[in-house]
């Protein structure tokens, strides 16, 4: 945008008011936030949701099981409170965005300096701003004394950024290179600036990233996959119904059967192929979960977020504040014999208690380290701030005595310094350092001394190169090596210089040999641009849009994507990633955090990989789950079917009831379970499958297994019919010795290889849900006036004994079963559910 207008007087306030109408007010945009109503819609429309109400209804109105469609319909409902919650939360990130909107700005109109609300700024408003203030709009710098912004929730970078006039600006620069721009939301840390408008409200770089954030979050593994699973599900259901009602007609038509019995039973079939205790068990091993993590410093705000953390392929993981402390620390330093420079270091030092520029801030924390302190009664005279145009800073200090005349204390960059400093041997061996320092992507510093009381003296006295960079977190290289170990790639994506990020990849173990800037992908094709993305290990330089289309690129390949950020920069790519991670206090933003699905209570990359722990975990149980409702629904249907085959007398050897106790009651206590186990050894061993909770391969197992159970089952049904047994009795043995044969099915499920491998008996959660529902089992069929609601009656010994051969022969069967997976070529050690994946670091 190009703007004129008088920057000595400023703008008219009737101009003001025409260009105020013209563009708005300067404030983000708000969309409208979706009504309850819509919320729970969206919820609704969820297909699992969907089988969840067909199931209860058609259990309430047409079976007439009051007791069971109430508790269905109350579980959908549950479910739906839940999600339209976690939504909610979500919608607040664009609203956060305000907290960081200057509420007042100093503006010239009509040649008068006012204060008027920031958002009555208009583009062509001369706006002054001063140390404390925030940036009301972009602007371009028209005068600028010694002036320093915090860019940090833009760019990233820890330290300030000096500002001049005639410095570079434009949208094809990036961020941290335009120093010629001030930009909305924005503090100013040191000196004046006077600026001209150039952009307010949505047109702001600020305004940009809230635009970022509108639109649907990216769907995360669990969630995607649970959608699938409910499609296939529902489809199942369609099925068995169909073919139940089709192999029924044929006996009606033979008279053998009623037409309503039929269809009663067919509906009763569907009903079976619905997992309704899913939706309760998953949502309470993420609720348990989110509790656990909590306790760890993993603060989860979208349950799902969870399980996608376990399911992680790349770490996109920012620098500052992450990999880093976000605290400049002097690392490194060359000095000159005998100079006392930590004591330089202090008298030019405009940080106290800890504030002030950073670099300042990092100097002063040194020097008193050093155990450096200035004179008592040392005062300063004069002094010249940082400026970016003699990039340097000076100061005149005076010492207690009367004979010590003025001192001269200069520091900055070492090509401004080191030239005003007497030639020989001591500043060549300086000048020849630097260049050692900044290949190692430090901050380099000089300082030098003289005795004069002139700001711009020469013929100084060179004391030494102080190197500066962002303190490396301790933990950081055991993180990335964790994250190596289990398959997980880790990028560094940083607003900072490529020689600066290079030298901290090398430090924390990430590969630093492809290193692509933001300036080497402007100009590239959308394919080249997303290759170009995908091979990077370390991004730097880049804007929040280039952050973002690295989400979606590295989501196109099929990874399932961390993003880590602290910063106003980095919330769309935290909204859109498949787990957004931001910090709490004060290292990280409330937009950030607002964008997140996950908070860390400190910034350690290893805080971050112990929430994955827990998400590997999560991802093994909720898999064993699912394979354990699945397993137990289809041989309830492959009962059912062929019994209705087999023996035309029974009709169906499962009553509706006793398919609704089976799977509200009996299967609810062990999937809740299995959902919060935990399973021996390092769960980062427990690499997810990428194919999904549903795979090709999972669904062979579950087939299999559910065969093996169908077959026992059946088989003891058949001995029960031959020794002439009632059709209570019958019906009895068929639910008893179901229900013990699906409970040893909870440890074959739950095991990576052998159902009784080592450490098997750890689950002590599995063993007491197990003795629990076997227990209820057992009371409503030995207690009559217990089993009689449910149709069940007492079993003589025989029965008994037949149900538990059953429940032993259930996992040593389903283990031969899977003897060639755990023995062939596509087998892992210690993990049965996927071929590992080799990340780079």
């Amino acid at each position: 945008m190009s703007i004129k207008a008088d920057t000595s007087a400023g703008l008219g306030e009737a101009e003001a008011a025409r260009l105020l109408g013209e563009y708005g007010p300067n404030e983000l945009p708000r969309s409208r936030p979706p009504t309850l109503v819509a919320r729970v819609a969206r919820q609704l429309a969820d297909p699992l949701s969907i089988l969840l109400l067909i199931a209860g209804l058609v259990t309430l109105l047409v079976l007439a099981e009051i007791p069971e469609g109430i508790a269905i319909l109350t579980i959908l409902v549950v479910n739906v409170v839940i999600g339209a919650g976690q939504e909610a939360k979500a919608d607040q990130a664009v609203r956060a965005l305000g907290t960081l909107s200057a509420p007042m700005a100093k503006v010239r109109r009509d040649g008068v300096t006012r204060r008027v609300p920031a958002v009555e700024v208009v583009p062509g408003d001369v706006i002054e701003v001063a140390a404390g203030d925030r940036v009301p709009a972009d602007a371009r710098v028209l005068e600028a004394g010694a002036v320093g912004v915090d860019e940090a929730m833009l760019t990233g970078e820890s330290r300030s950024a000096g500002k001049r006039v005639g410095g570079v600006g434009g949208v094809e620069v990036a961020l941290g290179d335009r120093d010629g721009e001030l930009f909305s939301g924005t503090l100013v840390v040191r000196g004046t600036a006077t600026a001209l408008v150039e952009r307010t409200g949505a047109a702001t770089e600020m305004g940009r990233i809230a635009g970022a954030l509108e639109g649907r979050q990216h769907k995360g593994p669990l969630e995607a996959d649970l959608a699938q699973a409910s499609r296939r599900i529902g489809l199942l259901a369609l099925i068995a119904g169909v073919i139940m009602v089709l192999l029924g007609l044929t006996r009606v038509s033979r008279g053998e059967a009623a037409l309503l019995d039929i269809v009663l039973a067919g509906v009763a079939l569907a009903i079976a192929a619905v997992p309704e205790s899913l939706a309760t068990a998953v949502t309470t091993a993420l609720a348990l979960g989110s509790q656990r993590m909590a306790r760890l410093g993993v603060i989860v705000r979208r349950l799902s977020a969870i399980e996608a953390l376990g399911a992680t392929t790349v770490i996109a993981s920012d620098k500052t504040g992450t990999l880093t402390t976000g605290r400049l620390a002097v690392v490194d330093q060359v000095t000159i014999a005998g100079a006392d420079v930590w004591r330089a270091a202090l008298r030019c030092n405009d940080a106290r208690d800890g504030l002030g520029d950073a670099v300042d801030v990092a100097l002063r924390a040194a020097a008193e380290r050093n155990g450096a302190r200035l004179s008592h009664g040392e005062r300063r005279l004069k002094s010249r701030p940082f400026d970016a145009e003699t990039r340097s800073m000076a100061v005149v200090t005076e010492g207690p005595l009367p004979t010590e005349g003025p001192l001269l204390t200069v520091k900055g960059a070492p090509e401004a310094v080191l030239v005003r400093c007497v030639p020989g041997e001591q500043t060549d061996r300086l000048m020849n350092a630097v260049t050692e320092l900044a290949c190692q992507g430090l901050r380099v510093l000089a300082l030098a001394e003289g005795d004069s009381d002139d700001l711009d003296a020469g013929g100084l006295r060179p004391l030494g190169l102080l190197g500066l960079r962002d303190e490396i977190r301790p933990s950081a290289l055991r993180a990335v090596g964790d994250c190596r170990a289990a398959g997980i790639r880790v990028m560094m994506v940083t607003g900072d210089h490529g020689d600066t990020a290079r030298a901290v990849a090398e430090e924390v173990g990430i590969d630093s040999a492809a290193v692509v800037t933001g300036a080497s992908l402007e100009g590239r094709g959308a394919e080249d641009r997303a290759a170009r993305l995908r091979g990077a290990s370390v991004l730097a330089r880049v804007d929040p849009a280039t952050k973002l289309d690295l989400v979606r690129a590295l989501q196109e390949g099929g990874e399932v994507v961390t993003m880590t950020g602290d910063g106003v920069n980095d919330a769309p790519a935290l909204r859109h990633a498949d787990v957004g991670v931001a910090m709490a206090g004060e290292e990280g933003t409330d937009v950030a955090r607002e964008a997140a699905a996950v908070v860390v209570t400190n910034g350690e990359l290893g805080t971050i990989v112990t929430g994955v722990r827990e998400g590997r975990r999560l991802h093994h149980n909720v898999t064993s789950m699912i394979g354990y409702l699945l397993t137990g629904n289809l041989a309830e249907i492959l009962l059912v079917l062929v019994g209705l085959l087999l023996w035309p007398d029974l009709i169906i050897p499962l009553l509706p009831v006793h398919l609704l106790w089976i799977n509200l009651v009996l299967d609810g206590i062990p999937a809740i379970a299995l959902g919060v186990d935990r399973p021996a050894g390092d769960p980062l061993a427990l690499r997810p499958r990428r194919d999904g909770l549903l795979s090709g391969a999972v669904l062979r197992r579950v087939a299999l297994r559910s065969l093996v159970v169908g077959l026992l089952v059946i088989a003891a049904v058949e001995a029960a019919r031959r020794m002439g047994w009632s059709d209570e009795q019958v019906r009895t043995q068929a639910v008893l010795t179901l229900v013990l044969a699906r409970l040893t099915l909870a440890y074959v499920v739950r095991a990576r290889q052998w159902t009784f491998e080592r450490g098997w008996w750890h689950g002590r959660t599995i063993t007491i849900a197990v003795a629990a529902t076997a227990l209820l089992q057992v009371l409503v069929t030995l207690v009559p006036f217990l089993g009689a609601p449910l149709a069940l009656v007492p079993l003589p010994a025989t029965g008994w004994a037949l149900a538990l051969g059953t429940a032993v022969l259930t996992p040593l069967l389903c283990d031969l079963a899977r003897w060639p997976a755990v023995n062939g070529a596509d087998a892992r050690p210690g993990d049965e559910y996927g071929r590992p994946r080799t990340g780079t670091g």
